[in-house]
């Protein structure tokens, strides 16, 4: 009973999020061949529960999630616009907030071998990193595409500034300036008229001079989408990220499952 009672808790709640991007609009509106358009689409999920070990002492989980994705789809290049803000909370804790801003381009979408430039900043309470801001590009290759599968890879480098803050040491802010490479593959699925199935992984790393080691990062984002309508979709989603040398004392391996609704416009 108590595996089954936290089993049900990791699901429900959201512990903490990743920086991996899925973007989560319509992959027929991307492929069709009409340009100059926008496409987006909002998720948001809500979780509250009082699944307390005693009954003299109540403990409430309230957690909130939202990402909102846009799209411009010009002749050529995609230009994309991913966010993302959560709030988590218990009694008695503190409120935890995690958010990112991620915008990419991708010029001559339509080749095998498109070339990107990317941009984000972030930040993440929960893990003591006020501040995250990264530029980069790459290449992107297509390396299989049809109406109901994509699989892509892509290839660059990116610079990295990261503030992490140490709370025992008078709130002191460590700061982190790295190139790293910045590699992904991903994959869409359409298992049915219904279902999409999408899932992106991405490594990260580089050599810190100050520190003289080198650091790597890997971190996923997998979504399945449920088409109720057009419009409304229900959404499962899972993100995970791991840092094999952090650079303060926290947990390397962290994680996030989530359910939630889509609006497409």
């Amino acid at each position: 009973m108590r595996v089954l009672i936290f089993f049900i808790s990791a699901v429900t709640l959201v512990t903490t999020h990743s920086h991996a991007q899925i973007l989560k609009v319509d992959k027929g509106s991307i492929d069709a061949d009409s340009s100059g358009y926008f496409i987006g689409s909002i998720d948001a999920n809500f979780n509250i529960n009082n699944r307390s070990t005693t009954a003299e002492k109540e403990v409430v989980f309230k957690g909130l999630d939202v990402s909102a994705d846009m799209v411009y789809i010009s002749e050529k290049h995609a230009y994309i616009l991913i966010n993302n803000i959560n709030y988590f909370t218990s009694t008695g804790g503190p409120l935890i907030s995690t958010g990112y801003v991620h915008f990419r381009t991708n010029f001559f979408r339509k080749k095998i071998m498109s070339y990107e430039l990317f941009t984000q900043i972030q930040y993440d309470n929960g893990r003591n990193m006020p501040y995250r801001f990264l530029a980069g590009g790459g290449l992107k290759f297509n390396l299989m595409s049809s109406k109901k599968s994509d699989l892509f890879v892509g290839i660059g480098v990116m610079r990295e500034d990261e503030h992490w803050k140490l709370v025992n040491m008078d709130n002191l802010i460590i700061e982190k300036t790295i190139w790293k490479t910045s590699d992904y593959i991903s994959a869409n699925i359409e298992i049915n008229e219904f279902v999409d199935f999408n899932l992106i992984t991405y490594y990260q790393g580089g050599y810190d001079n100050d520190s003289d080691v080198f650091r790597s990062r890997i971190s996923g984002d997998a979504v399945l989408t449920v088409k109720i309508s057009d419009r409304v979709s229900f959404l499962t989603s899972f993100t995970a990220q791991y840092d094999d040398k952090p650079i303060i004392n926290i947990n390397p391996w962290v994680y996030s499952l989530t359910n939630g609704l889509k609006w497409n416009f």
